[in-house]
C-alpha cells in the first residue's frame, strides 16, 4: 500500500484492477454518448457552436481520452457518501480540447450525476 505525502492510504494496484474490472470508462463513454446525443437533439445550434461540428462528426472524427478516475467523499449529501468520478476529455481533429465529460457514480456504480464542462 502506498501513502501520499498527506498520509492518505492508496492501494494503486487494487484501484487499477477495480477500474479495469468495473469497466468504468466503458460505462462513462456510453453515458457521454447519450449526453452528446441529447444535447444535439435539444439544441443543435449550441452543440455545433461549442463542439465546432455536428454530432456525427464529433462521434466519428473527434478524439476521446480517458482522463481520470477519482474516489471522492461527496458532501452534497447528508450524510456524505463515497462517490467515483470518471472524466473523459474530448478534442477535435487537431487535438484542441473542446470539452470534458464527467460522470459521478455511487458505491454501487449507479450514475448519480453527469456534467459536460463547456
Amino acid at each position: 500500500m502506498l501513502k501520499t505525502q498527506t498520509g492518505i492510504p492508496i492501494d494503486s494496484h487494487e484501484f487499477s484492477r477495480f477500474i479495469d474490472s468495473s469497466e468504468i470508462f466503458d460505462r462513462t463513454t456510453a453515458l457521454m454518448n447519450a449526453y452528446l446525443a441529447r444535447w444535439h437533439n435539444n439544441d443543435a445550434e449550441s452543440f455545433v457552436e461549442h463542439m465546432r461540428a455536428d454530432l456525427a462528426t464529433v462521434l466519428k472524427q473527434y478524439h476521446f481520452f480517458n482522463e481520470f478516475v477519482a474516489i471522492t467523499k461527496n458532501f452534497n449529501f447528508d450524510p456524505p457518501i463515497d462517490t467515483l468520478s470518471c472524466t473523459i476529455r474530448i478534442t477535435d481533429e487537431e487535438d484542441d480540447c473542446c470539452t470534458r465529460y464527467r460522470a459521478v457514480f455511487d458505491a454501487q456504480l449507479n450514475v448519480i450525476d453527469d456534467t459536460m464542462s463547456r
